[in-house]
């Protein structure tokens, strides 16, 4: 638990798909500029491979002060979680307050054709998801690289949905009050699932970002951000 007041409201900065990118880390540092509370890295930090490729950028993040949570993608090989774990940021497999919200994170993605290094199947995300048993209240986020499946952003260019279905029953039954994802880079978007606002921002290579509000009464605002 990081124990820190935000007052009023909770600003969260959302970057996701870097893909070991050159500007993606100029782009973040950009956007880190405006003012936030908290950043959340929604995975793909490299684009497969090495996983020390997110050292320099998540060393740079550290000196900002800026409390910061992180899930590797389906592009990250899975020994980017110690990575992100001697940062003190990895939120894959965990459950993380901050102020009065709790953020709950899975890494990777469901299957894809391209035996990506990060890949986990239907059954072992929703074990994973019913292994996080903070997820019981209503003050708290989800945050997973791939996006529920059969929305707004899990749709590829020629049509297809290619999001999970453990993720998006997970998000039906429990019903967070937002989701994060990316992984589907043309499914920059925002939906409404129930209760639970959705949000993919879009790659960060491509001078994409989202910015999250939440206020102490839960009132949610979100806003796709764009360089």
């Amino acid at each position: 638990m990081l124990p820190i007041s935000f007052g009023e409201r909770l600003k969260i900065l959302v970057a996701a798909d870097f893909h070991g990118a050159p500007n993606a880390e100029s782009n973040l540092s950009k956007f880190l500029k405006r003012g936030y509370d908290c950043l959340v890295l929604i995975g793909d930090l490299t684009n497969f491979g090495p996983a020390n490729l997110s050292k320099n950028m998540l060393e740079r993040i550290k000196t900002t002060g800026i409390p910061t949570f992180a899930v590797p993608g389906n592009c990250d090989p899975k020994e980017t979680l110690q990575v992100l774990e001697k940062y003190g940021v990895n939120l894959h497999s965990k459950c993380e307050q901050l102020d009065n919200i709790t953020f709950v994170g899975l890494g990777g993605s469901n299957l894809t054709p391209f035996n990506t290094p990060f890949e986990l199947t239907e059954a072992e995300i929703q074990e994973e998801l019913a292994a996080l048993t903070c997820t019981t209240g209503t003050n708290w986020v989800l945050v997973t690289h791939a996006p529920p499946h059969g929305t707004k952003l899990d749709q590829i260019a020629e049509g297809t949905h290619v999001g999970s279905k453990s993720i998006r029953k997970f998000i039906e039954q429990k019903q967070p009050l937002v989701a994060l994802c990316g992984h589907v880079h043309e499914a920059r978007n925002t939906e409404k699932l129930g209760r639970t606002l959705m949000v993919n921002p879009g790659p960060i290579s491509k001078g994409y970002a989202a910015e999250i509000t939440i206020d102490k009464s839960n009132e949610i605002q979100a806003k796709l951000l764009e360089l």
